[in-house]
This record gives structure tokens, sequence and C-alpha cells, in this order.
């Protein structure tokens, strides 16, 4: 894992300016390269080959390649060079990646199994390729400058200002984050720098830009019996923990994050450290906590814990703003920068994804049971125009996944947005950026809104949470449950085997790993913090502090302080849209952040 930059045209001070901005993802080396086309910067965090001759910028032939993030098939595809009779100098997956491209062209990356954002500089074709890996796991930001015909591009948003960017808020990314309290934008926050879709391939080519759809996830309909799926699913998570460094775990009460740790005990050798944490005096919320320490103890393992406390989200939400470069709802931010700060290794593996492939949210269940019900609904053709205001009545005459999508996202975590957002503009599917899931026909089904989730909330929420956060501390997370094989093979899996005969979410899933796991959570919730218990009680003077006119007075464009004033003190009476109240609190410090 690291960090890059770049730019079409030679500047060494200016891809110094740059570089200051992706060193904390990568502070083992740093490295430059230019010529007259080209300038590329590289902060690198040693993991595979950890040897400074895996050093990058790394130079093959005519080509020069700057790349953040982990190949997991890389010594599968090492061989296939060296059986091929070609001499490789180093054990790295970087020079596995630029060889095959050299011998394959663009149609090396499909071959690539791993996380990554990486440029090539093909020097004599004087031809630039960008491309991100399929999920969205690894960041890669650009900036066309079509008056002289210049492309920029960085791990970092805040990078690409240095490039004169104009300090503009993105009206898009804005009207996503007021629905979703995220930016499903492919514009960033700042106005003119983009991001690469997942899967996107760019290439630059004597001032002109292509731009190409070029990854694309390849479901399966498996039918195979369910020892060949449980070792199918072993063999997955085992690829990732690949590592010339030692690697630890964040562990829950959760299956997800148990086939982990299951996983880690029958394939890796080493005793790693497992971090797991809870809320200081708030014992209703630490049942994963509980969990995780009783597993722990059974298999004698070493527990790390991490308290977090109303303090933290004081002392940190500034902090995890910054380093996320975006506004953000998730209180996960926070908890997210708490645990960074305490992780001692390198890499650190999770159990994120599970609940998106294997159905584990409650939401999914809700679909599930409705999508059974529309299949026998007798009146739909019926009353098919008619104006429900019961929101369940609503959902059951639905025909579209993407109008199911938005019934059950963010959206309707928040009571009247536009009371607190001025100019606020309501979400439709129309307005949604589709990449992987767009198509011309939707229909009404679980698998279509996964497939959304896969392309809005799980890139620019949990994905780039991860990333920003972890990275800022030089630590790269790995999410194996959210690798490509994983959502090829299992996410057409039958959505009546994911639930079973009784509707239980990740039923199949736990059924096929029970015997390894000691102890699960009765229910699993998502994640469940105190802190709305805490904006109610503890955290009110720091609400009143960020949420008014005097910390920042750029914020009345877009803020409507009396209305926000109402809301701390209805909350504080009574427990009230504590979700918006906290997005309000991540967009306040944000703009401020960013004189926007």
């Amino acid at each position: 894992m690291c960090g890059i930059n770049g730019f079409s045209f030679k500047d060494e001070n200016l891809i110094g300016k740059m570089h200051q901005f992706i060193q904390k993802r990568g502070p083992d080396s740093n490295g430059y390269y230019t010529d007259a086309n080209i300038s590329l910067g590289h902060s690198r965090l040693s993991i595979i080959d950890t040897n400074e001759r895996s050093n990058q910028p790394f130079k093959y032939k005519d080509l020069v390649i700057v790349y953040n993030g982990e190949i997991y098939n890389y010594l599968h595809l090492r061989k296939k060079i060296l059986d091929l009779g070609i001499e490789l100098k180093t054990s790295s997956d970087t020079e596995v990646i630029i060889v095959l491209f050299d011998l394959y062209g663009v149609k090396a990356f499909k071959m690539l199994s791993g996380i990554f954002a990486l440029s090539i500089w093909n020097k004599k074709k004087e031809k630039l390729y960008l491309i991100r890996d399929i999920l969205g796991v690894k960041p890669l930001y650009y900036k066309h400058d079509e008056n002289v015909k210049n492309i920029y591009f960085s791990s970092s948003i805040y990078a690409l200002k240095e490039t004169n960017n104009k300090n503009e808020i993105s009206e898009e990314a804005l009207f996503f984050y007021q629905n979703l309290g995220r930016n499903d934008s492919n514009e960033s926050f700042l106005k003119g720098i983009f991001k690469l879709s997942p899967g996107e391939l760019i290439i630059f080519k004597k001032k002109i830009l292509i731009k190409k759809h070029f990854l694309k996830f390849k479901y399966k309909k498996i039918n195979i019996p369910n020892y060949e799926i449980k070792k199918k699913i072993e063999s997955i998570i085992k690829k990732q923990f690949v590592s010339d460094v030692p690697v630890a775990l964040s562990l829950s009460g959760g299956v997800d994050s148990n086939i982990v740790y299951h996983c880690l005990r029958k394939y890796h050798n080493e005793n790693i450290n497992i971090y797991s944490f809870y809320f200081k005096d708030y014992e209703k919320f630490n049942e994963d906590f509980r969990v995780a320490r009783e597993n722990v103890k059974k298999f004698n393992g070493k527990l790390i814990p991490i308290e977090i406390s109303y303090k933290d989200f004081i002392n940190f939400s500034e902090k995890s703003t910054s380093a996320l470069e975006e506004p953000l709802r998730s209180e996960a931010s926070v908890l997210n920068y708490v645990m960074a700060n305490n992780v001692k290794e390198k890499v650190l593996l999770t159990g994120d994804g599970g609940d998106e492939i294997f159905t584990g949210y409650d939401q999914y269940r809700s679909i599930y049971y409705l999508y059974l019900i529309n299949n026998i609904n007798i009146f739909k053709k019926i009353l098919k125009n008619t104006q429900f205001e019961n929101k369940q009545f609503k959902r059951l005459f639905m025909e579209d996944s993407r109008d199911l999508y938005i019934s059950f996202s963010e959206r309707n975590l928040y009571v009247d947005p536009e009371k607190y957002f001025k100019n606020f503009k309501e979400l439709n599917v129309n307005s949604l950026k589709l990449n992987h899931s767009k198509k011309k026909d939707f229909k009404y089904n679980l698998d279509e809104v996964i497939e959304i989730d896969i392309d809005t909330k799980i890139p620019n929420d949990y994905l780039k949470r991860n990333d920003a956060i972890f990275m800022n501390k030089g630590i790269e997370l790995r999410v194996p449950f959210y690798d490509e094989e994983m959502i090829n093979l299992f996410l057409k899996l039958s959505i009546h085997k994911k639930f079973g005969f009784r509707g239980k979410s990740k039923h199949f899933l736990y059924s096929l790993f029970k015997n390894e796991i000691y102890n699960k959570t009765k229910r699993k919730w998502g994640l469940q913090s105190p802190l709305a218990k805490w904006m109610k009680n503890e955290l009110q003077p720091f609400l009143k502090e960020i949420l008014s006119p005097g910390y920042y007075d750029g914020s009345n464009k877009y803020l409507n302080f009396d209305e926000i004033h109402k809301l701390i003190n209805l909350h504080k009476e009574k427990y009230f849209n504590h979700h918006l109240l906290w997005s309000l609190v991540s967009f306040q410090i944000y703009i401020r952040q960013n004189k926007l």
C-alpha cells in the first residue's frame, strides 16, 4: 500500500508539493521520476519484498509504474512470467504488474486479483494509463485541465488542490451528501477534481483523454456442494494473508470477522494481535466486544482492547474529517481513527463485506420478505397507480429495484433534511450514479439492490473510510469478503439459500462455519454506538460549538442555523434525528477546513 501522484508534464517543484499529501500513506520510502512529458511521485508502505530494490517509481524497459495496492495472486502470475523464461530482479508484485503489462498491454489488468490504483507511463509511446480496482478499494482522483490539455492524478484529493484548482464546492457532491451523508458523485467535493470509477481505465496520449469501463464483474450461478463452497470461501480469504510483514485482525462478535479469524488460525502460522473496541460506561453497546473477547480467549489468542469514549468524538472528529478529505456522516470514521492510532502492524484484516454478499443487514431481510410477497401480490396490477401514504405499502407496490434501494437507503434515516440544509433537493432514481449496476431494465429483487450498494455505499462510504483513515496512519486494511472472486461467485447465490427456510439473515454463511465459530452475537445490528446518547448529554456543548455560525461564517449559505439549534435541543429532549445531526457536524467541520 502506498500513495501515488503524477501529471503530464515536467515540474519537479509541483510533484514535491503534491507529495506532502501522500507521505503518511507510505512512510517507508519516497521516489520521483520526471522526463519532458511526465512527473511521477510515490510514497511506499513496504509489505511485499521490503527491500529497496522494489521502491517506486519502478522502471522496466520503456515503462515506469507508480502503484498503490496489493496483488494477492502475484505469486501465481510471477511463476507464469518465469515460465516464459523472463528473469525478474525482485520478488515484488510491482515488478509482476509492469512485466505483465509489457507482455499483454491493458489485458494484464484483468489478470490481477487484488486491490489497486496505479499509473503506467510508456515513455516511447508517450502514453499514460490509469486504472482503479473493480470495487474501488483503493482511491484514485484526477483533474483534466481542458484549457492546456494536461492531466493530474493522485491518491489524495488535497494533493490536487496544489494544481491551482478553484476552491469551490461541487453542487452534485453536496446534493448527494444532503441526501445520503456521503458523496456518490463522480466528482469530489472540490469542484473539478474527479474520481476514477471502480474498474475504470483512463488512457491519456497527446493531450487526448479516453475513459473506459474496463474491469467488470462476471457473476456466476454456481451449483456445487456446500463443503466445496466452504473450501472456496476459505481459499479466497487465505490468499489475502500474503505479506512479508506481520498482519493483525479487527474482530467483532459477528460471523464475518470470526470466519476470517478461523482462517487465520487454520492457515496462518503466526500468533497475531487481535483488536476490538468497546464503549466506556455503555455495556449495552458492548456485546460485540464481549463475544470477540470470549472467542479470542477460547482459542488462546492475544486481544488488544480499544476503549472508545465521548471524548474521542471531541478530540478526533476534525482529524478524521481531515484524513477523509471529504465529509462523511458515519460515526465509524471516529471509531476507525481511534483504532488506527492503536494498531501496531502495517496490515489489518477485517470481516467487512459479508453483510452485503451473504445478506446480513436487516434491510436486506425486509426486502427479501417484500420480494416474496410481491410475487404473490394479486392486487399489484389493479392498484399500480395508487398513491399510498404508508411506507410499507409504497414498497410493496414498487416495480423498480432503484426505488427499493432509495426507500431503504440512508435517506430513510433523515427526517426533514430540507429544514436544515438550504437549497435541498430530493434524491430520485434518475439522480443515482450507477456504474457496474447500470442497465436498461430494473426488476424488483434483492440482488439488484445489493448491486446498487456495490456502486454507491460500499466504495463511497465503507471503502473510502477504511482506506483514508487507516492509510493516514500507514496501515493497509484488507477486506477479504469484498474480493472480486467472492462477489462473482456468491452474490448471485440463491437468495432462498442465503436466508434459509426461516428467513434468517446470513443463515447460509453461518451454517457453513458454525463449528468453527465458538460464539457470535445474538443479533447483528451493524454498527451500534452510544453516539446518540452522548449527543443527548456529554456532547451537547460540542454540538452547539460546531453547529453555530461562529464556528465558520461561510456556512450560512449552506445551513439553516435556527432550525439546527432547535434540532440540538429536540434531540436532548427525546432522541430525534441523530443521524442527520451528526451529518451536519461532519459537513460543518469539512467546509471550515476547506474554506468553502
